[in-house]
């Protein structure tokens, strides 16, 4: 899907860190799946006014993930990590992330993830909560559930 800067409706900063930088002088490329759960972790916090690791019955973990890496990042850019989710199913939710340079239009990193909702005293998934896919829809602007 395309999608422009403004189709996003969740923003966090993203302190770089020296360490987050490699022997090339850009950000490595395994530290952007921290910034990218920091995205995570706070959308689901944001939207859904819940901790990520809900409880033994309730929880939503990563199913699957894809990184597209478009530009390097250094350590002195201004970063921050927006996040989308765009596809609401019956036990699972995609997610879409950008990770932009302050004062860009465009990403420099782009994730695409696989959400599931599951239970872990019996490690199944589940079906997504009504209230939560409601909650969804309600951030994203009512594109998810027609």
């Amino acid at each position: 899907m395309e999608y422009k800067l403004t189709d996003f409706n969740h923003r966090i900063d993203v302190q770089l860190r020296f360490s987050d930088i490699d022997g090339f002088k850009h950000v490595n490329n395994s530290v952007f799946f921290e910034y990218f759960d920091l995205g995570r972790l706070n959308y689901i916090k944001d939207v859904l006014n819940l901790c990520i690791s809900l409880n033994d019955e309730q929880s939503i973990v990563i199913a699957s993930t894809k990184t597209d890496y478009i530009r390097s990042v250094y350590l002195w850019d201004s970063i921050a990590v927006y996040t989308k989710v765009y596809r609401l199913g019956n036990k699972s939710f995609r997610i879409v992330q950008w990770l932009v340079k302050s004062g860009e239009e465009t990403p420099s990193v782009v994730c695409d993830s696989i959400m599931s909702g599951f239970v872990p005293s019996i490690e199944q998934s589940m079906p997504i909560p009504d209230k939560w896919r409601q909650k969804f829809n309600e951030f994203e602007k009512g594109t998810l559930i027609h």
